[in-house]
Parts: C-alpha cells; sequence; structure tokens
C-alpha cells in the first residue's frame, strides 16, 4: 500500500529556515492513469504538480495557484492548479512523448519541456482580479525553474527539490520540499542543507525507504532544530469539472450553434483537460437549452 499523499510546513528554532515537504505519489500516479502519461510525460507533470502543491503554502496561503510551463520542448504547455485544501490537478499539451534519458540516467524533463520559454504562476485569491507572475525558463527541470520564480518574486533564497520516481508499473514514489531561507541565515546554512541532500540520496530514494514526511525532514534538514507547524495536510487529486459546468458553459452558446448540434451530432460532447473526464449533453437536452438560450 502507498503512503498517503501529505504536505508539512516547518520553521526552524534559530529562525534561518522555513520548509514544506510534500509526498505525492497517489495523486501523480492518478494523472498518469487517466491522461495515459509516457515516463517522460509523467516525470515532467509529476514534478510540476509537486511543485504547484508546495507553492501554494508558500506563496498563496489562501489561495489558488496555476502554474504553466510554457517552453520550447515537444511536451508543449504543461499546466498545474493548486488549492489550499489541498487539491492538485495537472495535464500535459502532448502526453505520449517520450525522450531518452540523459547525461545523467534522469528521465529528460528539461528537454521535454524546453530550456526557452516562460513559466507563469497566477495567484488566485477569491477577491477580484488573479496576479500572475512571468519568468523566463531556467531549464526545464522544474525545481530550477521555481526556484528562479521565488528569487524573483520574492527575493528569498530558496532550495527547491522535486522529484518522481517510475518502474514498471507506474510511479513508485513522488514528492519534494521548498526550503526558504530567512533573513537570519549564513552561507553555512546554504552548505549544511545542499550537503544533507548530497549525502542522503534523492527525495525520492528516503521515500522508497518507507520514511514518513517527518524523518525525510530530519533527515534533509540534520543539524537543524526544526519544528513542524501543525501537522501533515492530506494531499490528493482532485479536479472541479462537472456535467453541470458543462451544461452552464454550452448555455452561453447561441440557439442556433445549440440546434444545429442537436440535429447533426445528436449530442455535445466536452473533455476536461486536466482530468480527461468525458462529458456528454443529448439531443433533448440539447433542444431545452437551445430554447432557453437568449
Amino acid at each position: 500500500m502507498l503512503m498517503e499523499d501529505g504536505i508539512l510546513k516547518a520553521i526552524s528554532n534559530d529562525g534561518t529556515i522555513r520548509a514544506v515537504i510534500a509526498t505525492t505519489t497517489n495523486l501523480v500516479e492518478e494523472a498518469r492513469q487517466r491522461h495515459n502519461l509516457s515516463f517522460t510525460a509523467t516525470a515532467a507533470l509529476g514534478r510540476a504538480m509537486t511543485a504547484g502543491a508546495l507553492l501554494t503554502p508558500v506563496v498563496a496561503r489562501e489561495g489558488q495557484v496555476t502554474l504553466k510551463f510554457q517552453g520550447n520542448g515537444p511536451l508543449g504547455k504543461v499546466m498545474v492548479d493548486a488549492s489550499p485544501k489541498g487539491t492538485v490537478r495537472g495535464f500535459v499539451e502532448n502526453p505520449q512523448v517520450e525522450l531518452p534519458l540523459n547525461s545523467l540516467g534522469n528521465f529528460d524533463v528539461g528537454g521535454a519541456i524546453g530550456s526557452t520559454g516562460y513559466l507563469h504562476v497566477t495567484i488566485d485569491h477569491g477577491f477580484g482580479r488573479a496576479h500572475t507572475s512571468t519568468v523566463e525558463l531556467e531549464s526545464g527541470e522544474v525545481g530550477e525553474d521555481i526556484n528562479r520564480y521565488l528569487v524573483c518574486s520574492d527575493q528569498t533564497g530558496s532550495i527547491v527539490v522535486v522529484g518522481t520516481h517510475m518502474n514498471a508499473r507506474g510511479v513508485e514514489a513522488a514528492g519534494g520540499l521548498i526550503v526558504q531561507l530567512l533573513p537570519d541565515h549564513t552561507e553555512e546554512t546554504i552548505c549544511r542543507i545542499e550537503n544533507n541532500i548530497t549525502t542522503f540520496g534523492t527525495f525520492t530514494f528516503l521515500m522508497r525507504r518507507g520514511m514518513s514526511l517527518e524523518q525525510i525532514l530530519e533527515r534533509i534538514l540534520s543539524g537543524f532544530e526544526v519544528v513542524p507547524i501543525a501537522g501533515a495536510k492530506p494531499l490528493k487529486f482532485y479536479c472541479k469539472c462537472s456535467n453541470e459546468r458543462f451544461v452552464e458553459a454550452l448555455r452561453w452558446m447561441g440557439s442556433k450553434e445549440l440546434l444545429s448540434m442537436a440535429e447533426e451530432d445528436g449530442q455535445a460532447e466536452g473533455r476536461c483537460h486536466f482530468c480527461n473526464a468525458v462529458y456528454l449533453v443529448g439531443k433533448d437536452r440539447l433542444l431545452d437549452l437551445a430554447r432557453g438560450s437568449k
């Protein structure tokens, strides 16, 4: 049985760092199955979905975060939505793209997304107009691009680690963390964290050893007295699309278009980009909508 997905926030007693850590194995596996993703596409979307989950409590707290990676690689657009309720959803434009492993023997996410292009981060607090920040892609490797965004938007030094590990059956481990360096940090703080990551292995390696969020946090931030802020919060793949939303979208069409659809196709079909769910509205319902359309 896979460990439940979850997210945990923590801060050091000396006031030098704060961290957000998450495990996302199940939600990434659900995305892989829903979109029939290739290995490379799964690695890319998995990292992006993990990044979205991690960014929400860092930059939005109570708001919705949307990430759009638009690079020059063959994957095309990579989109993720994450909410403070612990829900995450996402998709890639070309889900079947597969690339050879890179020079380090890892999935070539950078090559798939592309190193030329932009990362758009939109934060919607629900009080009116959403705010979007845009940064140039650093490498397409997701973690480096998210780190670039944090430096540019918050002028805050950070360390971003996101990873997805797969086997022949699917996603074996996915997760990551963001460590933000607070004003009292020293150069030694950065060196110690980077040394810990190098010494103890990748994030997904620690997950595959069966470690909990708290244990992974303690291992990566060894040498710091880190205190969790409340308990771990669950994460899950969730899409807010529904048949009712699809019908509401059809209401905005003119009666002529609805009648044409009813007579020529006998139904209307819609597919959600984020979760790949298909919604059907039959001929009789289309005719009802056409009669009520303005």
